[in-house]
């Protein structure tokens, strides 16, 4: 294991040690609503307050019991080192308005058509 490994793999046990989870336990059946538990993720977390899809992973994390099992704690420095969700969903957005990589769902390729002769549409008028 390298150094930084090494440093990560600590960093991520003591950030992993700021989460009591004996709230999130606590706070799960009371929460009812998305907007309470972001509300709650926002005021415990305040990094997620820079990153929105860093918000959706921890509400993922805390909030969704079956996919929770399987994301990893991810601290906020390295999790900021990732491209950015926007910037991904740009290129390949990018990349099929050329013809590549389109969807393999035809109701997805379907409804993004609809979507871009909408945009065309009102562009026009504008």
């Amino acid at each position: 294991m390298s150094w930084d490994e090494e440093f990560y793999d600590e960093f991520e046990r003591e950030e992993e040690e700021e989460v009591d989870w004996e709230e999130v336990e606590r706070v799960k059946d009371r929460l009812k609503t998305w907007k309470e538990r972001v509300e709650w993720v926002l005021a415990r977390f305040p990094q997620a307050r820079n990153d929105d899809f860093y918000l959706w992973l921890l509400c993922v994390r805390f909030f969704a019991p079956e996919a929770s099992k399987y994301i990893r704690y991810i601290p906020y420095r390295v999790f900021k080192k990732f491209p950015h969700f926007e910037t991904v969903r740009r290129v390949r957005q990018k990349l099929q308005a050329t013809g590549k990589y389109l969807p393999t769902d035809p109701k997805v390729l379907k409804r993004r058509k609809k979507l871009a002769y909408a945009w065309r549409k009102a562009v026009h008028e504008i």
